[in-house]
Formats: C-alpha cells, structure tokens, sequence
C-alpha cells in the first residue's frame, strides 16, 4: 500500500500555476492594437498563438516548478542551448543537419549531466545572473556594458551550479522562465518586471515553496547515484529530447500557412528567388517582415518554396532548408515603388523635427516631446512607429537606446532618435539639440565633429562600396579628435521593412541606409569636464545609387539654437 503525506502544497502549487498562467494569459488576450503599431506589425495564425502559449505556459512550469522537476530544467536549458547554436550554423544547408548537429549537441551535455552533474549545473547556471545583466544594460539604452562584472557574474553562477546544484536548479529554472516569457509576450517588458519576475521564481522555489510542497512517497524513491539509475535518466532525457525536435519540426511543417503572393510585385519577387534555386526545396520564414515582403501577410512562421504540393510539408524536416539569407538579399535592394513609400515615410519623419524644435528647453518633459511626435506623425499620413522613440536628455542622452523618456530636460544635449512606419517600411534619423538657449563651446564641438565624420563616409557612399570602409572613415574622424572610445556602435544599418534590416556589408544601388555617428561621454570620463554626460548622434537615411547617394531626410544636422528659432517667428 503507497503511503503518500497529504498536505496542502500541492493544492497551493497548482491554484499558484493557474494563476500565473491566468495572470501572463489576460494580458496577452486584452493588448489593445496601438494606434500606432510598431514596424509590419503581426498577424496571429493558428500555429503562432499555439507556439506563443506554449512557451508562455512552459515558462510558468519553470518558474513554479522548476527546481522540484530536475531533469525538465537542464533538459529544456541544453535542448534550447544546443539548437540556438545548431539552428543558425546549419539551416540555410539542412533542416536535418540542424536538428541531428542539436540533439547530438543535447545529448552530450545530458550524458554529462547524468554523470557528472555539478559540471553540467556550473555550465548551466553561468548564464542567469550574466543574462540579468545584461538585460539590465539592454533595457538601459547603454551600449557600455562592464565587461568585468559581467564576468564576475559568470564565474559567480558557474561556482553557484558547481557547489550548491539544488539550489541552483531555482535560478536556473527561474531564468528560463523568466526568458521564455519575455520572447513569448507581445508586451513590452522593461527591466524592472523582467527582474521581479526572475527574482519572484528563485524567491517562490528557493524559500516559500520547499515548506509547502509533499514529501515524494517512499515507494517512488530511487538511488539516484546508482550506475542503472544514471543510464535510466540519460536514455529519458534523449528520449524527451527527440520527441520535442520532432514534434518541434513535424508541427511547424503541418500548420505553417504557405505564403501566397497577393501582387505582381510580390510573384516576381518569388519568381526570382525560384530563379535563383532558393525555392527549389521547401522552407519556412521565421520574420514577419519576409512573409510580408513575398505574400503580403505578417506571420512569423510562414511555408515557401518546394513543388507546393503536400508532400512539401511531409518533407520539410528531413529535406527542407532555411531561404532567409537569399531572401533578404532580394529585400536589400527596393523596387521603385518601394523607394517612393520610404522617401514619403522619412519626409513624415522630417516634419515632426520641426514640431518639437521649439519644445526642446529645461522644464518640458520628454514625454511630452514623445507625444508631440507621435501626433505629428498621425497628422501627416504615418500608420505605424519604426520602433519605439528615443527622447534622452541631460545624462540619458549618453544612453544611445534609451527608450524611457520619462525625464524633466535640465540642461545639456536632448537626443531624439525617431521613425515613423509608412505602409511597413521604416524611416529612421536623429537629431541632437541643446536643452538651453544656446550651444556650449563644447556642444558645437561635438556637434561639427559629427558632421565631419558624417561627412567622411559620404565621401564614400556610393554601390560597390562597403559599410565597413565608411564606418572606418567616420570613426578615424572622431579618434583623431580624441573621442574614439565614446563612439560605441556601428556607424549605420540598411533600412526597410525592418528598421534595422538584415546586414549587408556591400552596398548596391536601390538600398537604404543610415549614416549615424556618435559620441557619449559619462561623467568622469578622462575628457575634459565640459564634456562630461554629453551624448551627441546625427543620423539620416540614404538610398543608394551607382555614383553616390539621394539623402531622403532632411533637417538641419546642427538644428538652431532655439534662440535663433525664437527670432524667426
């Protein structure tokens, strides 16, 4: 006769399971469209609200139930690992190879795992408390993280894995919770709720759970430190693995919507990729902004190619490939009529610079200038965002994504990094302003310093150039002046469909790019101290042409000083 202990824990864990299930699910079912919606915006199928609950309701085990379940946690950790890794490598060759390279990978690191588990725990709880990090750095805007305590972080939740594993098995748990949510939820998390989530989980698996949950019955024990028990946990976790790739890839293959071109534009597009022999074995397209480029609808995860009969689908994972890379290099270079909707939407983008001109001086808060914006474009004919505005005054303007724009401008620089989205394409462009009246000797240096770097690499736009010369042009600009370590990113992207478009480092007539130079200098830099918190950027878009250049934004690189705005009413 089984002697189980009743108590209330498992009572208490499923209503808590049900409730952060009913508490992700409410949210995620009453988003209100935004007026604005940001970039081609997502049409929900069948397929991508079934991965979305999925991962939404695999993260709530995790969270709640992690650590109690041991082999779910690492196996979900490595599976995931491992086909991050294998995914990207292998696709655009093999489906197949993808998927065996991955769970060859996984199985690899269960083996480990079942025999060696402090090692396998090191490896997998190096990650969560680094991944905290650099969340914290993502959602900040910086693009300076401290490599050194970024480090130290690693090295902190390797020796946590390797010395306390059960303890481990919550952060662990709990961080792939914590991530599963946020890739799943179409909601924007800041870091704040992203950390409360992850602390809620270790908190709930670490300390408040352990005094509720039942004891395991006596009948259900096992040596877990047995030859026979190891060997039984590795041939589970291979199976559980294989079944999860299969049914992975089997499901994705049967319920993916195949694209259908809704225009001549788009036929010809998949016409030329079938020309070109990427079509020529079934695929899918993971980006709405492909399956809107070739069908005209934004799902994320869209059938192309193969001879579009059934059999494609049956096929996909044993004979199918990744068309994403050959896909994006067609998207690089616009039609016509692509370029006249991006020249209209960067003009949209134009205008509203004059909107908030007047608006920038202490007192005015950057929500206000946001919301300035964001009518300006409604106004004149914009139906979406490019992504989401930059308004960053005072010391946030040293933060080049800084997105909060919650701050009362003082004094300094205010950085506005905005776009509006016209029919899906994107404009993008930045301008820099100063707060006060007039711009400070060392304002109107950085500010000319920019132009000059800006003006470097227009030298050399032109096709058959590459981004890696201009970026090299503009940035030898700013290191003479003795500014180089404060310029910290690249220095553009294309433009399209996507605001940051897939990465082409030759450029071609027909795309559009930005030229964006930077400079941001916290306090306590080795500079001069009239220096200190000014982050500057001027960026504007470009179409490219075989001898040059069309420069389609158009505002002054180093606006007026509002001084002289005020003179001209």
């Amino acid at each position: 006769m089984k002697m189980w202990r009743m108590s209330r824990g498992p009572w208490l864990s499923v209503a808590a399971a049900a409730s952060c299930c009913l508490g992700i699910s409410l949210p995620l079912l009453a988003a209100a469209g935004n007026p604005l919606p940001e970039g081609v915006g997502r049409e929900v199928t069948m397929l991508d609200a079934a991965i979305r609950a999925a991962a939404v309701g695999w993260a709530a085990f995790l969270l709640i139930f992690g650590r109690r379940f041991e082999r779910a946690t690492t196996g979900t950790f490595f599976l995931l690992a491992c086909l991050g890794v294998a995914w990207p490598m292998l696709a655009s060759a093999s489906y197949a190879a993808a998927l065996m390279a991955a769970f060859l990978a996984y199985a690899a690191a269960m083996l480990v795992y079942a025999f060696v588990p402090r090692l396998a725990m090191a490896v997998a709880c190096a990650w969560p408390l680094a991944g905290l990090y650099a969340a914290h750095v993502y959602f900040s805007g910086s693009f300076s993280p401290r490599w050194l305590l970024f480090l130290g972080l690693l090295v902190a939740g390797a020796l946590l894995g390797a010395l306390l594993p059960k303890a481990a098995l919550a952060v662990v748990s709990s961080g792939i919770g914590t991530l599963l949510l946020w890739l799943a939820s179409p909601l924007d998390f800041g870091f704040w709720s992203v950390a409360m989530i992850f602390a809620g989980g270790v908190l709930w698996q670490a300390a408040i759970a352990p005094v509720f949950f039942p004891v395991i019955p006596a009948s259900l024990a096992v040596d877990n430190n047995s030859l026979s028990a190891k060997r039984l946990r590795w041939f589970g976790a291979l199976k559980t693995g294989a079944v999860v790739l299969a049914a992975g890839a089997f499901a994705a293959a049967l319920l993916a919507p195949r694209i259908e071109p809704a225009s001549a534009s788009q036929k010809a597009r998949l016409e030329a990729l079938s020309k070109q022999g990427a079509l020529l074995r079934p695929g899918l397209l993971f980006s709405p902004a492909d399956a809107f480029y070739l069908g005209g609808r934004p799902i994320e995860t869209a059938l192309v190619g193969g001879s579009g009969t059934p059999w494609d689908r049956l096929a996909l994972p044993l004979l199918g490939h990744s068309p994403a890379a050959s896909v994006h290099r067609l998207r690089a270079v616009k039609e016509p009529a692509e370029l006249e909707t991006m020249r209209r939407a960067a003009a949209i983008t134009s205008k509203a610079f004059e909107t908030i001109a007047p608006m920038i001086r202490p007192g005015v808060n950057e929500k206000e200038v946001e919301r300035a914006i964001l009518n300006s474009f409604q106004k004149n004919g914009a139906n979406g965002i490019a992504f989401p505005c930059v308004v960053g005054s005072g010391r946030n303007a040293t933060l080049p994504h800084y997105m909060a724009n919650d701050a009362v401008m003082r004094d300094g620089f205010a950085v506005v990094d905005i776009g509006c989205a016209l029919n899906g394409y994107a404009s993008d462009m930045t301008r820099t302003f100063s707060v006060n009246d007039r711009y400070t000797e060392a304002q109107k240096k950085l500010l000319e310093l920019l132009v000059q770097a800006g003006d470097a690499a227009r030298a050399r736009l032109k096709a058959g150039a590459s981004y890696a010369a201009l970026d090299k042009a503009a940035r030898d600009v700013i290191t003479k002046a003795g500014f180089g370590p404060y310029f910290n990113h690249g220095l553009g992207h294309p433009v399209g469909l996507d605001v940051h478009d897939p990465y082409q480092d030759k450029l071609m007539a027909g795309m559009v790019v930005t030229i964006e130079p930077g400079i941001y200098i916290p306090a306590g830099s080795p500079v001069d101290r009239p220096y200190w918190d000014l982050g500057a950027r001027i960026e504007d878009s470009y179409i490219v042409t075989a001898n040059g250049f069309e420069e389609i934004t158009s505002f002054p690189k180093i606006p007026p000083e509002r001084t002289a705005l005020n003179a001209g009413k």
